[in-house]
């Protein structure tokens, strides 16, 4: 049989609702499960490491405040390994291919209960979904994003119908769960709402706006709160071991959410606009390059993914429209297309090999110049697959800070957990000994991305100073305090990673391998 009658054949299967459901959550598993063997015992992902070291810590809400922050991943993970006492790493070596598999069981839900396909059609977007580029980036490390996007795909469909004081009461509460869980997630899902809103406005169904109103307000408290405490936490007297030596950067027009792409006041710092463009325009045409044809033969209407859609393409690509007042983590907004990209390029898909020719255009008068056959379906998904493919091995055994050798892009992809995988159990090695060697009075100068091993590693009698290239900057803050010696953790040879060089005032004391604790020289 021809791979275009097996990919056909699938359409017509018959799957039960629960089987697709199980059917997405195992190939899901199965597959975000692959790069974890590869890369075994050896943590990847960049912020894995920071979500081992909360994880770790025990603490879920370290003051009532935090009960308004986006606590729900650890609150899972937290006392699992509290009770089972399991390798941390493991633990979440685990975690992201059950978020990843978790997402895809939301992609099968959200097709069938708010698009009304059917489980055949459903199954298949599931599967679309897990063999992504976009979807495998976002489960490396952003597991809270995960976590809070798949718990959306279940919420949304309540808000759809709400046509029972159970489909309220369960939409109420998904809805503070996608809040507790991250807060890029939670912004779609009230751009999501305010759609559906306007669209039963539009249509003066006055019972349905109530129900909206009433059944969104318990999460947008909650997110309104966070918020609150974000932009004005409250001073706190915690007890710590980090001092912080970070340059802090004024947003534009003084909100949080926005940044000046030129000045660095946001998660990213550019040359200038050719510099902002070619970052932005490259991480699109890898990540959405193969499946775009597929996702304009697909297009079709609907009042939640028209909405959600078209804001996640403005958060994206704003900053080339107004880079110094545009959205912080363009990156991470664009991660998030693969969401409705996977309805529509499923849709194209189906539209495709259901067409008597063979062949399917555009519905949209201004795309319909483009058509795409059964031969080109097949060979646009076998790239997908061969890409992310091709990304996960050569990326989990090199290296090089370097992806797909192109340097203005690797830092968006990169697998390694903040350290390149060979180098991790040296890093913890490299802390230890500082474990059993820093005396009280003493400090180590942490740049931030070994911040959160020290975090994992270093007791808490152990000063940290924090920094990120300013080393200077750091040292004055150490000085300033009277610690003597003073430390620093570095790699003993130059890699190429993160641009940082070890002042000449630092001499190397202890070496694993390719990682060196350096002490501060003050006759020099």
């Amino acid at each position: 049989m021809s791979i275009q009658r097996r990919i056909g054949s699938l359409l017509k299967l018959d799957v039960s609702y629960r089987r697709g459901l199980l059917l997405s959550f195992l190939v899901g598993f199965a597959v975000r499960l692959i790069p974890e063997l590869l890369a075994y015992p050896y943590p990847i992902g960049y912020d894995t490491v920071q979500h081992a070291a909360k994880v770790h810590s025990g603490l879920v809400w370290y003051h009532w405040t935090s009960v308004f922050s986006t606590w729900l991943l650890y609150a899972f993970l937290a006392p699992v390994y509290a009770s089972l006492h399991v390798d941390l790493f493991l633990l979440l070596k685990l975690a992201g291919p059950v978020l990843h598999a978790f997402s895809a069981c939301g992609i099968y839900y959200f097709a069938m209960k708010a698009l009304n396909w059917n489980a055949q059609k459903s199954l298949i977007a599931g599967f679309f979904f897990v063999f992504q580029l976009a979807a495998f980036r976002i489960s490396w490390d952003l597991l809270k994003n995960t976590l809070g996007m798949a718990i959306l795909l279940f919420a949304l469909p309540f808000v759809m119908k709400m046509e029972s004081k159970t489909d309220f009461l369960w939409f109420v509460f998904l809805s503070t769960s996608v809040v507790f869980a991250h807060e890029l997630a939670s912004v779609v899902m009230f751009v999501a709402v305010v759609g559906i809103f306007l669209r039963a406005s539009l249509r003066w169904k006055l019972r349905r706006l109530w129900k909206i109103s009433v059944a969104v307000l318990p999460a947008l408290a909650v997110f309104l709160a966070s918020m609150y405490f974000w932009v004005f936490p409250p001073k706190l007297e915690l007890r710590t071991n980090e001092i912080s030596a970070f340059q802090s950067f004024s947003r534009p027009a003084g909100v949080f959410f926005l940044a000046d792409y030129f000045a660095g006041s946001g998660s990213g710092q550019y040359t200038g606009y050719l510099d902002l463009a070619s970052h932005v325009l490259s991480v699109f045409v890898i990540l959405y390059l193969f499946c775009l044809p597929l996702v304009f033969v697909g297009l079709f209407r609907n009042a939640i993914l028209d909405v959600w859609t078209v804001f996640l393409v403005l958060a994206s690509f704003g900053c080339l429209v107004l880079p110094f007042l545009a959205f912080d983590y363009w990156d991470r907004w664009m991660f998030l297309l693969v969401y409705p990209f996977t309805f529509y390029a499923v849709n194209g898909i189906s539209r495709v090999l259901q067409s008597a020719g063979g062949v399917a255009r555009p519905s949209f008068g201004w795309l319909k110049w483009m058509k795409i056959s059964k031969a080109k379906t097949i060979g646009i998904c076998s790239c997908m697959i061969l890409l992310t493919s091709f990304y996960v091995g050569t990326t989990l055994q090199s290296d090089n800070y370097v992806v797909f050798s192109i340097p203005t892009i690797s830092r968006y992809f990169s697998v390694a957990p903040t350290v390149p995988i060979r180098d991790v159990a040296d890093t913890a090695k490299v802390l230890m000994w500082l474990n059993e060697n820093m005396k009280d009075g003493s400090c180590v100068l942490v740049h931030y991305a070994l911040l959160w091993w020290a975090q994992l590693y270093l007791e808490r009698n152990n000063v940290i100073v924090s920094y990120t290239t300013e080393v200077e900057r750091a040292l004055n803050v150490a000085t300033s305090f009277g610690f003597a010696p003073v430390y620093l953790v570095w790699w003993g040879e130059s890699i190429g990673w993160y641009w940082f060089t070890v002042p000449t005032n630092f001499s190397p004391t202890f070496e694993s391998g390719r990682m060196s604790v350096f002490t501060y020289l003050t006759s020099v």
